[in-house]
């Protein structure tokens, strides 16, 4: 389950825009250590920092659900599970679209064009500052991370194990960054086509991904809490 938490977390939509970004700069090899940097040294410290800090209490925040009534993790199950639908069919996409053309802009935006995403518009300045600062940002602990971190302590691991845990979650969480990293240390012509393609396929199927991820982590949570109602 850490593992799939931690693919999920990879495939995020606010750092999946990240990565989409990084990959289409002109050079992108060193904005992407920079990236990487500032996102795997935050997400690693502050989940050491969050599963020592609430221990057991850290549980309550993993799927097994503890601490969670079986009726509080069935509606959350269901709410992964429409989160799926809406994500992953046409007929979902069709009613986000419908939802944000009806959504009333502000007044002050009227005249203005729509804007690009936040994790857009701040890596296009091309600054390794920037990209640094915009990867612990974007990878501040979210909801896949929290959940995994509850698992991790709910299974009781050693400090040592915790450690290693977490380190593993992060490498996965970031292997989008890292996998291109690796690719122009050592053939940079070469790593430049699969970028491209991994770009290109990143903006196909990314929210495909996510619907699977969301649909086993509902189905995983329905599953949990039927059992604990019928136990």
């Amino acid at each position: 389950m850490i593992i799939l938490l931690a693919i999920g977390s990879a495939v995020f939509p606010m750092l999946l825009a990240g990565v989409a970004v990084l990959l289409s700069r002109s050079k992108p090899a060193k904005l992407m250590m920079a990236f990487w940097l500032g996102g795997f040294t935050t997400s690693f410290v502050l989940g050491i920092v969050i599963i020592n800090t609430f221990g057991e209490a850290a549980a309550s925040l993993g799927s097994e659900g503890k601490k969670l009534s079986p009726t509080v993790t069935l509606l959350a199950g269901v709410l992964a599970l429409l989160l799926a639908w809406l994500l992953g069919t046409n007929r979902g996409h069709e009613l986000i679209e419908s939802w944000r053309v009806r959504r009333p802009r502000r007044k002050n935006h009227k005249e203005q064009p729509d804007r690009e995403p936040w994790a857009e518009r701040v890596l296009d300045r091309s600054s390794i500052g920037v990209a640094a600062l915009a990867g612990a940002i974007l990878n501040l602990p979210g909801p896949f991370y929290l959940l995994a971190l509850g698992h991790m302590a709910a299974d009781h691991y050693s400090q040592a194990g915790e450690i290693a845990a977490i380190l593993l979650f992060n490498l996965i969480m970031l292997i989008l960054v890292e996998a291109p990293i690796i690719g122009y240390l050592f053939d940079p012509a070469r790593t430049d086509k699969m970028v491209s393609a991994l770009s290109a396929w990143l903006n196909r199927n990314g929210m495909r991904i996510i619907a699977l991820l969301a649909a086993v982590w509902g189905i995983s949570l329905i599953g949990k809490s039927l059992h604990d109602i019928l136990a």
